[in-house]
C-alpha cells in the first residue's frame, strides 16, 4: 500500500512539474493578448491604424484565428499613413521601389479582406458590419489597380448597406477613369438619388 501511495504521490510531483510551466506559460499569453487588445481599440478608438500595425501583428501571432483582428490588420494597411510616396524628382530607381512598397502593402490588405469578408459573410450573413468591410475590401483593390473587382465590391457594400451611398460616387469615378462615360453617368445620378433619400429619411 506504501509502495502504491509513494508511486502516486511520485506521478503528481512529475505532472506538476510538467504542467506548471505550461499552465504559467498559457496565464502569460493571456495577460499579452489582454494587453495587445487594449492597445489595439485604444488607437482605433482614435484613427492612429498605422501605429496599431506592429501590435496587430503580434496579437495575430499568438491568436491567429481571429478574424476580427484580421480585419482591423487590412483596415490598418489600408489607411496606413507611413509609406514614402515617389516624387518625380527623385531617381527613376527610387521611385520605382517606393513604388513597389506601396503595391505590396495594399496587395496584402486585399488579400486578407477577401480571405476575412468571405469568411464572415459564410459564418455571421447578418453581421451589420458586412457592408462596411466590403467597402474597405473593394478601396484596397482601387489602390491595388483592380477597378472592375472594386467596383464590383462597393456595389456589393452597398447592397449590404444602403447608407453606403459614396459607393455609387466611387463607383461613378472608378468608370470616369476607365473611360465609360455612359456607367458614369448612371452612378452619378445614383448617388444624388441615394443621398437625397437619406437625407429625407434623416
Amino acid at each position: 500500500m506504501d509502495k502504491i501511495i509513494i508511486c502516486i504521490f511520485r506521478f503528481f510531483c512529475i505532472f506538476a512539474l510538467i504542467a506548471l510551466p505550461v499552465f504559467a506559460g498559457g496565464s502569460k499569453k493571456k495577460e499579452e493578448t489582454t494587453a495587445l487588445k487594449k492597445q489595439i481599440y485604444g488607437l482605433h478608438k482614435v484613427d492612429d491604424e498605422t501605429t496599431s500595425i506592429p501590435y496587430l501583428e503580434r496579437y495575430l501571432e499568438l491568436s491567429q484565428n481571429e478574424l476580427y483582428f484580421k480585419l482591423l490588420y487590412a483596415k490598418a494597411l489600408l489607411y496606413r499613413n507611413d509609406m514614402v510616396v515617389p516624387k518625380p524628382e527623385e531617381p527613376a530607381e527610387d521611385r520605382i521601389n517606393k513604388a513597389k512598397i506601396i503595391q505590396k502593402n495594399y496587395n496584402l490588405a486585399s488579400k486578407i479582406f477577401q480571405e476575412n469578408v468571405l469568411h464572415l459573410e459564410k459564418v455571421r450573413p447578418r453581421d451589420p458590419n458586412l457592408g462596411r468591410w466590403y467597402y474597405l475590401w473593394a478601396f484596397s483593390e482601387w489602390f491595388s489597380d483592380n477597378k472592375e473587382k472594386s467596383i464590383k465590391l462597393f456595389l456589393k457594400a452597398v447592397k449590404l448597406d444602403y447608407r453606403l451611398t459614396e459607393a455609387y460616387y466611387n463607383v461613378a469615378s472608378l468608370y470616369e477613369s476607365l473611360g465609360q462615360w455612359k456607367d458614369a453617368s448612371l452612378y452619378w445620378r445614383k448617388y444624388e438619388k441615394a443621398e437625397k433619400e437619406l437625407e429625407e429619411e434623416d
